[in-house]
């Protein structure tokens, strides 16, 4: 038996597991249920619940998401608590938090919250939070969701990684360049410095979030590549398209994440990459283990590839960035 009810058997917590399908599917506050009845502790800690948060529990067969998460959060948090950062734009439908990563809050300096496991907690003492009504809470606006990205610190995040996280939401509309600029204007919020400078390094084009990080390493070393190039032979057939590149240079820098191993992916890469190569364009290929081990180090490789001159005679094959 692997702990779940089985057909037929009668178990001492007295609830169904199609009962707790049906009942518990959204999260809910274990103290309350106990003392209303519908649940006993012995089953809170049964293979029926899953845990989300410090007495806050869902039937095991749902999936843990970070919005379920979030769910979860709201049961806790006071009514001023707005929920900001990757946590509202996971809610606003874009997924930057994995299924437990901590949920983002911000309150006010004079609502009372107790820290707790698995939420962050950032306070404000500037002012009004922009937002909305959401669930007991509310919900960072999207200005506002960004700003709280941009310029949360404690959570670690790099400048490449936030500018990641900006490149995503704005390729997915959720915010745009100048409204931001605009909100972020005249603001003295710690990590507004960051935050501009952020912005300034954001383009939507990126494709995912680490080639936005190596685009970003790039170019504060001084190294600005451009994005999305498309390459064409000498009589205009579109070769291929590369994510970073410098035409002038006819040197291409390509991340490699992990899918670049599956399938036939590895075979279509190098069979497109040789197309290229032909007309003189030199390649480095950088790797997550090169991204996120020694990024400085994949900067000067990159910067010692620019340097050299091309041992290939190049043929006349032309670059366009796509607009």
């Amino acid at each position: 038996m692997d702990g779940r009810p089985q057909p037929g058997v009668r178990h001492a917590w007295h609830v169904s597991f199609t009962s707790v399908n049906f009942e518990f599917a959204e999260p809910f506050l274990g103290s309350h249920a106990i003392a209303e009845g519908a649940v006993t502790e012995r089953a809170l800690r049964s293979p029926l619940f899953t845990r989300l948060l410090r007495n806050v529990y869902v039937a095991s067969t749902v999936p843990v998401t970070h919005v379920l998460r979030c769910r979860a959060a709201a049961l806790l948090a006071p009514p001023g608590a707005v929920l900001t950062g990757c946590s509202a734009a996971a809610v606003r439908g874009v997924e930057l938090a994995g299924p437990h990563d901590p949920v983002e809050l911000i309150l006010p300096e004079s609502v009372l919250f107790a820290l707790r496991d698995g939420v962050h907690i950032r306070r404000t003492s500037r002012g009004s939070i922009d937002s909305e009504p959401w669930r007991e809470i509310r919900l960072a606006s999207s200005p506002r969701l960004a700003l709280d990205i941009l310029t949360n610190t404690k959570l670690h995040r790099s400048l490449a990684r936030v500018v990641g996280y900006l490149d995503v939401l704005l390729r997915a509309g959720v915010v745009d360049v100048p409204v931001l600029a605009d909100y972020l204007k005249g603001r003295r919020d710690n990590g507004i410095v960051r935050a501009k400078r952020a912005l300034r390094l954001a383009d939507p084009r990126s494709e995912s979030i680490p080639e936005s990080e190596l685009r970003v390493w790039l170019s504060v070393a001084g190294l600005v590549p451009d994005l999305q190039v498309s390459v064409v032979d000498e009589q205009g057939a579109f070769v291929g398209r590369l994510d970073l590149a410098f035409p002038e240079r006819k040197v291409a820098v390509e991340y490699d994440g992990d899918w670049h191993r599956e399938g036939d992916q590895p075979q279509r890469d190098e069979e497109r990459r040789s197309a290229i190569r032909a007309l003189g364009w030199r390649f480095v290929i950088v790797t997550k283990a090169d991204l996120y081990g020694s990024p400085k180090a994949v900067v000067s490789t990159i910067r010692a590839e620019l340097s050299r001159e091309s041992a290939v005679q190049p043929r006349p094959g032309r670059a366009r960035p796509v607009s």
